[in-house]
């Protein structure tokens, strides 16, 4: 989602509180705001002023950077200038004011080749997916261009907040990226099944755990499934005893990944869990609960590991 930058100059002035606002504004006010992106700094002696100004300006890049972005702002400030630094003749101490400026050219020039370089890389990355499409290859190569994608939208929110207009970097050219990881995880379908005791809460954890993934989930029964998750859950002591009031149960479920391509399970693992309450449908209920949280997790890291590297 676009953010909404308010304008550069009731920024810079909110993030400088304590200023003379109209002094800082007429001095502002004599830079082309389409050719620079000026912050303003304050301080007891000049060179306090001079750092402050551009600490300030490196505090509002780094708000309008994600953080997988954030390495190229050291780059950025190093193309800015203190070109301004004056006294406010009306204190009855001495106070300066600075203003760190930042040629936008100059920004643009550090910005436009590392945007240039991620659309080049996942050009060649899309170029690589199936023809017919084949969902475990594809989504393999998305994969490869998600931390692309993520990096280069950082760089483009930089990007538009030092544009003067706000434009963003050649949208048409990155927008097919966007949203590619997206649907080549949805086009890889998984079936899940589960048998035994509660298994309506087992599959409850993993189907939504599958979700946030943003896999497609289908019915155990679709022949279209690329993915087979089937789970087998048990009581291992139905007939709990009680110990100190409580009954206790005690569940557990052995899980199966299937590739359903290449027919081979590539994972299997069991989980075990117990519960105590005073009541033995409360015991079991939690127990399994519990069961399948841990199930959930472990079908997430290892359907990751699996989509990854097969």
């Amino acid at each position: 989602m676009k953010k909404i930058i308010a304008p550069v100059l009731a920024l810079t002035l909110v993030a400088c509180a304590g200023l003379n606002k109209n002094t800082v504004s007429y001095q502002m006010s004599k830079y082309d705001t389409a050719q620079y992106y000026t912050v303003a700094g304050e301080g007891s002696t000049k060179k306090e002023a001079a750092a402050h100004a551009l600490d300030n300006m490196q505090r509002e890049l780094t708000q309008h950077t994600p953080a997988v972005g954030q390495d190229i702002l050291g780059d950025l400030v190093a193309n800015a200038q203190v070109e301004k630094v004056w006294r406010d003749k009306e204190a009855d101490t001495k106070h300066y004011y600075a203003l760190a400026v930042l040629p936008r050219a100059k920004a643009n020039a550090v910005l436009t080749p590392l945007l240039n370089q991620a659309d080049a890389q996942l050009t060649g990355l899309a170029q690589q997916f199936s023809s017919p499409a084949d969902p475990l290859a594809d989504l393999k190569v998305a994969y490869k261009m998600q931390p692309i994608i993520e990096r280069r939208s950082a760089l483009d929110e930089t990007y538009q907040f030092l544009q003067a207009d706000h434009a963003s970097y050649m949208p048409d050219t990155f927008a097919p990226y966007k949203n590619v990881f997206k649907e080549k995880m949805a086009a890889v379908l998984v079936g899940v099944s589960v048998e035994g005791v509660e298994s309506r809460v087992l599959a409850s954890y993993v189907v939504d755990s599958l979700n946030k993934m943003g896999l497609g989930v289908v019915d155990a029964t679709d022949p279209d499934q690329t993915i087979s998750v089937r789970i087998s859950a048990e009581v291992d002591n139905y007939t709990s005893k009680k110990i100190d009031n409580l009954i206790w149960c005690a569940s557990g479920a052995t899980t199966q990944l299937v590739d359903m391509e290449r027919q081979i399970t590539f994972s299997s693992f069991s989980v075990h869990e117990r519960a105590g309450t005073s009541r033995l449908e409360d015991s079991l209920r939690r127990s399994m609960q519990e069961v399948g949280r841990q199930v959930a997790q472990q079908v997430t890291l290892r359907l990751e590991n699996y989509l990854k590297t097969k």
